[in-house]
């Protein structure tokens, strides 16, 4: 069984196209059918099958496409390990962050970088819904992620899931508003103000729709705008309160803005990074991530003092 051809079926699991597993791996779409094709012939099991103008894996597919998950991890490891004899590093590393995530991490990550002699970082830029950050780990070393739900919901079969921080989400609301002068508030408390949200999809929305359930009625929707810049912006103005992250917010309460927990609804985040498993095996990869877990807890203790999340892989 050729190790090329399993790797061809591990990218089309995660990519979901023969054309953009094609691009990924820098062949012809054509090139891809055949080494598919011969792989099936090779084990005698239907792997791929068409669905409308595209393909897709079935059941089998997907159990070989884990395998080759397996066997890319293995064969990782092994490399990790002669690296760790001739010390040889990957030289460039390429991190996906979502913004309240850079903001908070990469300036002190940059330092940590700074400090081991050969490794090139690269920051790139991505913001998705909570259901599209898994996928980017086929474009990037490591992501970065969060989610209202807990790590858990990033767990899948080849992935490795890091906790960095759990960040408490508040209620912002400009000084002097009637909510101020409460130390914590409840669903009831906030629902009848109105509210600068976030669009739909995005995780803190889902905070506001617990609000909802548990207050019993709709909230006062205003103005929705994915930047949490652009939010505190309007809440300093008087426009409406939102949920802004702890962390991410401490420098906005020093311009005025006021934050208050929140009580009898699941207000806050999961930050995570993610790895394909194989990737997340090599002697560079590790390093990093043990970087972004340093300075989340680094962070945590400065800021309020709490423990370090505890380090867990994902992948059931």
């Amino acid at each position: 069984m050729d190790f090329k051809r399993l790797q061809i079926l591990r990218e089309l699991a995660d990519r979901q196209s023969v054309g953009a597993t094609a691009d990924a791996m820098n062949v012809t779409a054509s090139a891809v059918s055949q080494q598919l094709k011969t792989l099936q012939a090779e084990i005698g099991v239907v792997l791929v099958e068409k669905v409308g103008r595209g393909v897709q894996l079935t059941e089998a597919g997907q159990a070989m496409a884990a395998a080759a998950a397996d066997i890319a991890t293995a064969m990782a490891r092994a490399e990790s390990t002669v690296d760790s004899y001739r010390k040889g590093w990957q030289a460039r590393v390429s991190v996906a962050f979502f913004p309240s995530a850079a903001e908070m991490l990469l300036p002190g990550v940059l330092h940590r970088v700074a400090a081991v002699e050969g490794l090139a970082f690269d920051a790139h830029f991505e913001d998705p819904g909570t259901a599209h950050f898994a996928p980017l780990v086929a474009d990037y070393d490591i992501v970065l992620a969060h989610s209202v739900d807990g790590p858990d919901v990033f767990a899948r079969s080849g992935l490795t899931v890091v906790p960095l921080l759990e960040e408490a989400l508040d209620v912002a609301m400009p000084a002097g508003h009637p909510l101020a002068a409460r130390n914590e508030l409840r669903p009831d408390d906030v629902i009848d103000f109105p509210w600068i949200g976030v669009p739909e999809g995005f995780p803190f929305d889902t905070v506001l729709r617990q609000i909802e359930l548990h207050a019993g009625r709709p909230a006062q929707r205003g103005q929705r705008y994915p930047d949490l810049r652009v939010l505190e912006a309007l809440v300093g103005a008087g426009h409406g309160i939102c949920l802004l992250p702890r962390y991410t917010a401490r420098a906005s309460a020093r311009k005025g803005l006021v934050l208050r927990p929140l009580a009898d609804v699941k207000a806050s985040r999961s930050i995570v990074a993610l790895a394909r498993q194989e990737v997340a095996a090599r002697t560079t990869i590790r390093g990093v991530l043990d970087m972004l877990e340093s300075e989340a807890a680094a962070l945590a203790r400065e800021l309020d003092g709490s423990a370090p999340v505890a380090r867990g892989a994902g992948g059931a």
